[in-house]
């Protein structure tokens, strides 16, 4: 009888054996399963960080033109016009090193198809550059300008340019107070759905834009960047 016993007993627990092995892979199933889920269950948020800084650098462009018969006439007077210009910015306080400029342009109308309707043959534009940091000067006689070279029969045309060249200076901490933002909406949105924010799965920068603050205010710049940031939900 015992000798009997022996097979039988071992077929128990090889029977147990298999049974408690698939026990523990169906357990083992379930529980990656829900793992698996957890992975899918994802929130994308955005972080948005806006940053008013004021411009550093500024192109201040003075255009004037002359019109004559006398193409001889015309580039003595343009030399005038070009000197009276200058004159004018350094009593503004801006140097030789800020003031560009180059010879000024000359054009023959006669070449044109309407030629017969014109009163002056030659015609001379130029343009003069003032690339500087000095924000105050700059404010003080932009508007100025074209009133005070009109006393001295030039016509000209002013405007600035304002630009703002401290980016890299800024980008950590905008950065960094952007995707501190889009965590704040992640767990928001986590509290709402009675869930908890995990690891971050994936995060991409958007580009920084750099634009006027408004129309009437071209010397203070916004400085804008989106994050996009993905996270787990536990």
């Amino acid at each position: 009888m015992k000798g009997r016993n022996v097979p039988f007993k071992k077929n128990m627990i090889q029977g147990s054996a298999i049974v408690l092995a698939a026990l523990v892979l169906g357990i083992f199933m379930v529980c990656t399963v829900k793992t698996l889920k957890s992975y899918d269950d994802t929130v994308r948020v955005r972080g948005l960080c806006e940053k008013e800084v004021p411009a550093d650098r500024v192109v201040l462009r003075v255009n004037f033109s002359e019109q004559d018969n006398e193409l001889t006439s015309l580039r003595a007077t343009m030399e005038r016009d070009q000197q009276a210009v200058i004159d004018l910015l350094k009593k503004a306080g801006f140097t030789d090193d800020e003031i560009k400029y180059t010879s000024a342009h000359f054009n023959d109308r006669y070449d044109s198809y309407y030629s017969n309707n014109i009163r002056f043959r030659y015609n001379a534009s130029q343009t003069i550059n003032v690339f500087t940091s000095k924000m105050e000067e700059v404010s003080k006689i932009q508007n100025k300008i074209d009133a005070e070279l009109l006393k001295q029969n030039i016509i000209s045309n002013t405007y600035a340019s304002f630009e703002y060249n401290g980016l890299n200076d800024i980008k950590p901490a905008m950065i960094a107070e952007s995707l501190e933002n889009a965590r704040t909406a992640a767990d928001e949105f986590a509290k709402n759905s009675h869930s908890r924010i995990g690891k971050m799965r994936t995060a991409s920068q958007g580009y920084f834009e750099v634009e006027d603050l408004d129309e009437n205010t071209p010397q203070v710049k916004k400085v804008r960047v989106v994050t996009t940031v993905e996270y787990y939900l536990k």
